[in-house]
C-alpha cells in the first residue's frame, strides 16, 4: 500500500504552488553632491558675492544682468528663457551664460537653471565635471519626462545646472534642434518660477540656436569686439529672427579711460584719520 508524504516532509505539498521569491530591491543611488563653488569659479564664474570689491568685470556683468531682466518684462509667456549664443566659436558665450546665470542666482532675484545645449568638448558640462551625468540628451529622447530630476544643485543656492549629458542608448547621438526645443519647453513649463539660461552652439556653426530662438524670450548675441566681422554678426542675427528680442553684448572691449567701470574705488575702504 502506497504511503502519502508526511506534511512535515521537505518539498511543496501536492497541488500547492509556492509564491515566487521577489527580486532583491536595488537601493536608491546616493544623491549627487552639489556642484562646488570652486568648480564654478574654475569654469569662469566671476559674478559671485565678493564683499566690498567692485571690479570692472563684476560691474559690467551686473549691467548685462539688468538688461536681461528688463527684457523679460516684454517678452510674453516665454520671457523666462534666455538664449546665449555667438556667431563663431571662441567669442565668450559660455563665459557670459555662466556669469549671467550666476549673477541672477547669487543676487537672489531669481531661481536660475543653466542649460548646456552645446555639449562639445570643453563645454560648461566638461568644465564642471558633470559631462557623464544624465542630462539634456536624455530629456530630448524621452518626451514623457519634464527634466526636474536631472537638474544638479550647485553651492549657489538658487543656481541649478542641466548638463548636456551622456549619450542615450538607442537614441540619436546628437538630438535635433527641434527635439532640444521641445525638451527645454517641457522643462520651462515644469519650473514656472525659474529663469532658464541656455548656452547654445554658435549660430553660424549649427542650426540648434535657430531652432531654439523660436521658443526663447530673448537672445543675447555675444560678439568678440576685436575679431568678429560685421557681416558675421548680421548673418547670425538673421538666424535668430524668430525671437522677439535680440541683444548684442560686446566682449573683450579695450577700454583705457580711468573712469571706466571699477575705477571708482574700494567701497569698503575708509580713510585714516
Amino acid at each position: 500500500m502506497a504511503r502519502l508524504p508526511s506534511p512535515d516532509a521537505e518539498g511543496p505539498a501536492p497541488g500547492r504552488l509556492e509564491a515566487p521569491v521577489p527580486p532583491p530591491v536595488k537601493p536608491p543611488a546616493p544623491p549627487r553632491p552639489p556642484v562646488a563653488l570652486s568648480a564654478l569659479v574654475a569654469a569662469g564664474l566671476t559674478a559671485v558675492p565678493a564683499g566690498s570689491q567692485r571690479s570692472r568685470v563684476v560691474e559690467e556683468l551686473a549691467l548685462a544682468q539688468q538688461q536681461v531682466l528688463r527684457g523679460m518684462e516684454d517678452a510674453g509667456g516665454r520671457n523666462r528663457v534666455v538664449l546665449v549664443t555667438s556667431a563663431r566659436p571662441g567669442e565668450g558665450k559660455t563665459f557670459i551664460a555662466l556669469n549671467l546665470a550666476g549673477s541672477m542666482a547669487s543676487s537672489g532675484t531669481r531661481k536660475v537653471v543653466l542649460v548646456d545645449v552645446d555639449g562639445k568638448r570643453g563645454s560648461i558640462s566638461d568644465a564642471l565635471g558633470v559631462s557623464e551625468a544624465t542630462g539634456l540628451r536624455h530629456l530630448a529622447s524621452s518626451p514623457q519626462e519634464r527634466g526636474q530630476p536631472l537638474l544638479l544643485q550647485t553651492e549657489i543656492r538658487n543656481l541649478l545646472v542641466l548638463p548636456y549629458g551622456r549619450a542615450v542608448t538607442g537614441a540619436a547621438q546628437v538630438p535635433s534642434g527641434t527635439q532640444l526645443a521641445e525638451a527645454i519647453t517641457r522643462l520651462a513649463r515644469s519650473l514656472p518660477d525659474h529663469v532658464l539660461v541656455l548656452d547654445t552652439p554658435p549660430s553660424l556653426s549649427t542650426s540648434d540656436a535657430n531652432a531654439l530662438s523660436a521658443m526663447a524670450g530673448q537672445v543675447v548675441m555675444v560678439v568678440d569686439a576685436g575679431r568678429t566681422q560685421r557681416n558675421e554678426v548680421e548673418a547670425a542675427l538673421d538666424m535668430m529672427e524668430a525671437c522677439p528680442l535680440l541683444q548684442l553684448l560686446l566682449n573683450r572691449v579695450s577700454m583705457t579711460a580711468n573712469d571706466s567701470f571699477g575705477a571708482y574705488g574700494n567701497y569698503g575702504a575708509r580713510h585714516a584719520e
